[in-house]
């Protein structure tokens, strides 16, 4: 195919919500999958490329994933290299930005320089922020919560310059210390701008900071029958309320009888909050699980291909709901 190792490539060839393998030897038959690409993946480095007996092509490739990197072989045909308008897209901003979020799942002090432009603005004031500050900030905050997950789930772009690009973005977290945990969102504005066929931050401002409610606790004396029925009672649920009206939600599943909580597990270990409905049809109780709330159908939109991905492949947004 003639492939440029020093260019940059992308996923190609994938069906939208689907994902690449990526494996450690050049054979279907006998390697292991050590990662997984999504269809909108941007920003590929080639290393090599071998063709096989077969004449099939297989390219070994180097990823950026949060600080750190994915490296490992595909197949060359679901490679394709980036163009000069592919790299100011809105997926290779998203890319850029989903591992700016996952980088701070770990203790990557040595690497904020890789996604910070210093001296950074603090956003809409004229005080900088240096790369002394940040790390005290970030140190802080490590040592707090040792295991920390963050997930991109939606991104606007605002304003587009010659030599900045504004977004504003939703993000899903999960913090957790020795003793505690806490989830929410972040909505957040950010400044990128271009660092060769990347970007880095050089402001930011968070729009809204959220923590969600924790959930009741249960008594730990109770046995399984116990807990559920608690669970199939007419009462509200333990760990979610209802869904609120005007808002935008994705459905995820009608259950006849008690959910199970790995089901609900898939659901925040995904970055999302839910709630469930519980709706009287025919002397039967019906538990509807819709995952959000979400403030536009466009971020819904973006959540639902993670949904369909991991959670289930016939969820669908629904809005009025009764």
């Amino acid at each position: 195919m003639g492939l440029g190792h020093a260019a940059k490539y992308q996923i190609t060839n994938v069906k939208k919500g689907g994902t690449l393998n990526v494996r450690d030897t050049p054979f279907t038959s006998v390697s292991k999958v050590i990662g997984r690409l999504g269809a909108n993946t941007t920003g590929i480095d080639i290393k090599e490329c071998a063709e096989l007996p077969d004449k099939s092509e297989w390219c070994y490739i180097n990823l950026p994933r949060g600080g750190s990197h994915i490296e490992g072989w595909v197949n060359s045909y679901y490679l394709k290299e980036m163009t000069q308008k592919m790299q100011g897209s809105k997926a290779h901003i998203q890319n850029f930005l989903s591992n700016f979020y996952m980088a701070d799942e770990e203790n990557y002090m040595d690497k904020l320089q890789s996604f910070y432009a210093f001296p950074m603005q603090k956003y809409l004031w004229s005080q900088n922020v240096a790369l002394r500050d940040l790390r005290i900030i970030k140190v802080n905050e490590y040592k707090k919560w040792p295991k920390r997950d963050y997930r991109l789930t939606y991104m606007k772009i605002l304003k587009r310059k010659s030599n900045y690009i504004d977004v504003q973005t939703t993000v899903r977290w999960h913090v957790q210390g020795d003793d505690d945990y806490e989830k929410g969102k972040d909505i957040q504005k950010l400044r990128l701008v271009q660092s060769g066929n990347t970007f880095k931050v050089s402001a930011l401002k968070k729009l809204k900071h959220i923590v969600f409610p924790k959930p009741e606790v249960v008594d730990t004396n109770l046995t399984l029958s116990q807990v559920d029925e608690l669970n199939s009672t007419n009462a509200e649920p333990l760990v979610a309320t209802s869904p609120m009206p005007n808002k935008f939600y994705i459905k995820s599943g009608s259950f006849f009888s008690a959910i199970a909580p790995k089901y609900l597990e898939s659901i925040t270990d995904n970055g999302f909050s839910y709630s469930i409905q519980k709706v009287q049809l025919d002397n039967k109780l019906i538990r509807r699980v819709f995952i959000g709330p979400f403030n536009s159908v466009d971020e819904a939109k973006q959540a639902l291909v993670t949904v369909r991905a991991k959670i289930n492949e016939l969820a669908y947004i629904q809005t009025n709901i009764k």
